[in-house]
C-alpha cells in the first residue's frame, strides 16, 4: 500500500500551521458533509467560515447537489452567519446552464432530475422534456411505444432524479442511440450519496454508468470531479494561483479528485461521506487529501493557535 501524506491541521507545529494559513488566498467547500448533514448543522462550521473571512480569505462554495434551490442554500448559508449571491454558489444545474450556452446549444433537453433542476434550466431559456412519471403496463410493446418518441432531442441530461424508473433510461437510451450528436451531460457523478453515518443510497453517478455502458461514449461531467467543470470554476473565480486556493471536501472520489485535478490543495474533513479508515486504505493518489480534519471545527483550534505566535 502507498505511504499516505495527509497530515490531520491539530497536528501540525504552530508555525508550520501559521504557513498553511498563509498559503491560500480562496476557501472552496463542499456543503453537504462539511457544512450540514441532511438533518442538521455540522458543529463550528460557522464560526470556521466567520474566521476565514475575517482572516482576509475569500470563501466560495461548491457541490454536486442541485435538489435545493439558490434560496435554500442562501437561507442555510445565512444561518451560518455568511450572506450569499448566485455567483457565490457552483451547483451542476448552473455549470450545466452555462456549458449549454456556451456551446450555443438549440433544442429539445430530455432530463432526468429534480423539479429545482429541471426549472433552473428552464429559467435560463432551455425547452425540457421529460417523463415517463406513471407507472407503465408491463409490456414491451406498449412501453417501447411510449419512449421511441422521435422527439427532436438534442442533449439528454441525467442528474439527481428521485422518481428514475426503467422507461425513463430506456427513453434517454433512444435519444442517444438515434444521433451521435445529441449531447450526454452528467451533473452529479455521486455512485451513493451520504444521508447520515449508517444511511448511505444509491446516486446519480450509477444510471449515468448505465447510460455511458449502453450508447458507448462517456458523458460530458459538469459536476465535481469533472474534467469540463474544472475550467468554469478557474475561470469564474479567477484562480490563476491554483496552489493559492484550498478545496475543503468530505468525499474522496468526488472533492479530493476534483481538487488534483485543478492543482488547488485539498483538505478532507470526516464529517461526511468518507471516514479515516477508508481515507488511509484509498489508493488513487489523485484522491488523497494534503491535509484532513474531523471537520471545520478544527480549524477554529487552529486559528487560536496561529493567533498566539
Amino acid at each position: 500500500m502507498a505511504e499516505h501524506k495527509e497530515r490531520h491541521i491539530l497536528h501540525l507545529p504552530a508555525k508550520e500551521a501559521k504557513l498553511f494559513i498563509d498559503s491560500f488566498d480562496t476557501v472552496l467547500l463542499d456543503c453537504d458533509g462539511v457544512l450540514w448533514t441532511v438533518f442538521e448543522q455540522i458543529e463550528g462550521a460557522g464560526a470556521a467560515l466567520q474566521l476565514f473571512r475575517e482572516h482576509g480569505k475569500r470563501v466560495k462554495f461548491i457541490t454536486n447537489n442541485s435538489v435545493r434551490p439558490f434560496a435554500s442554500y442562501q437561507q442555510q448559508l445565512h444561518a451560518l452567519g455568511v450572506d450569499v449571491k448566485e455567483a457565490d454558489i457552483i451547483h451542476p444545474a448552473r455549470s450545466i446552464v452555462q456549458y449549454l450556452k456556451a456551446q450555443q446549444f438549440e433544442g429539445f433537453i430530455y432530463c432526468l432530475g429534480t423539479e429545482n433542476f429541471k426549472a433552473t434550466l428552464r429559467q435560463a431559456g432551455f425547452q425540457l422534456i421529460d417523463g415517463p412519471a406513471q407507472p407503465l403496463p408491463e409490456s414491451f410493446h406498449q412501453i417501447i411505444a411510449t419512449v421511441h418518441d422521435g422527439a427532436p432531442v438534442g442533449a439528454v441530461v441525467v442528474d439527481i432524479d428521485f422518481n428514475a424508473n426503467y422507461p425513463k433510461l430506456m427513453r434517454a437510451e433512444m435519444y442517444l442511440k438515434r444521433s451521435v450528436d445529441c449531447l450526454l451531460i452528467a451533473g452529479a457523478s455521486d455512485k451513493t450519496i451520504h444521508v447520515r453515518d449508517g444511511c448511505e443510497i444509491i446516486g446519480p453517478g450509477c444510471f449515468v454508468a448505465i447510460l455511458e455502458q449502453a450508447v458507448g461514449r462517456r458523458a460530458v461531467l459538469l459536476g465535481k470531479p469533472g474534467y469540463h467543470l474544472r475550467a468554469g470554476v478557474v475561470q469564474e473565480y479567477g484562480l490563476e494561483q491554483p496552489a493559492r486556493t484550498l478545496l475543503v471536501g468530505d468525499m474522496l472520489e468526488q472533492d479530493m479528485a476534483f481538487g488534483s485535478l485543478c492543482g488547488f490543495q485539498k483538505l478532507l474533513v470526516l464529517s461526511g461521506g468518507t471516514t479515516k479508515a477508508q481515507m488511509l486504505q484509498a489508493t488513487n493518489t489523485l484522491q488523497e487529501p494534503d491535509y484532513y480534519a474531523d471537520s471545520l471545527a478544527d480549524f477554529v483550534r487552529l486559528f487560536e493557535r496561529i493567533n498566539d505566535l
